[in-house]
């Protein structure tokens, strides 16, 4: 499968004078995590947004990252992963006779890919993700977030996952006024989850079916760990 099969053709802009809080609606309102900026000067995550606006910063040409990686609509799927988890990055624009013709993203090649073998969630989980207390402020929760580089917290009640909140609804919270609402007032539910010993394959079809890209991982008693789309993807691109 190529990537001219997976990939996004719109590209949603924004321009690089606008405000954060401006940038954070359109995505809200599209229902997507990244902005390309102005005339291919950047790209814009919500992540990007989201810590920008916790350190002050009032422009999206403040926070964009201008190093844009291009690749061709007739590059294999594979490859494009190994591009992708190997830079770090969450998405390529795609680059066909002198222009730019699409966006392909972490969850576009999620739901385009399958784990072959026997691989566990267990081999690739992060042992020590975001915990926050129902209470916890989304404003506390979104600077633990950036302290630990990270897009998701599990909001816990009695040791197990009660909802799951992402930096995109962090996003939401600023752009609607609610930073200072609790975890419990914007956490997802029901919060789909795995074990150490679920297939890889199991995760990735869980998280391609509900649209997320990220999972608790538990046992019976309490939080384990967690997963996301780029550590599957690093298993796709191996």
């Amino acid at each position: 499968m190529k990537i001219r099969d997976v990939m996004t053709k719109e590209l949603i802009k924004s321009n690089p004078d606008s405000e954060l809080e401006d940038a954070m609606k359109i995505m809200i309102t599209k229902g997507i995590r990244r902005l390309v900026v102005g005339d291919l000067l950047g790209i814009v995550t919500v992540r990007d947004l989201v810590y920008g606006w916790l350190e002050g910063k009032k422009r999206v040409k403040d926070v964009m990252t201008t190093d844009l990686l291009m690749v061709s609509p007739d590059l294999e799927v594979r490859q494009a992963t190994k591009i992708m988890t190997g830079k770090g990055v969450g998405s390529l624009l795609v680059y066909e006779n002198d222009k730019v013709v699409g966006i392909v993203t972490e969850r576009d090649l999620l739901r385009s890919c399958r784990i072959e073998g026997e691989a566990r969630v267990g081999d690739v989980m992060k042992v020590d993700p975001v915990i926050s207390s129902p209470n916890a402020s989304v404003m506390e929760i979104a600077n633990v977030m950036k302290e630990n580089w990270e897009r998701h917290a599990i909001v816990v009640e009695e040791s197990l996952p009660a909802g799951v909140i992402s930096i995109r609804d962090v996003a939401e919270s600023i752009v609607q006024g609610k930073a200072k609402s609790r975890a419990s007032e914007i956490m997802r539910r029901p919060v789909y989850k795995v074990t150490p010993d679920s297939l890889l394959e199991t995760a990735r079809t869980l998280m391609s079916t509900e649209n997320i890209g990220y999972l608790p991982v538990v046992d019976s008693r309490t939080v384990l760990g967690s997963v996301e789309e780029r550590e599957i993807l690093a298993v796709v691109s191996i």
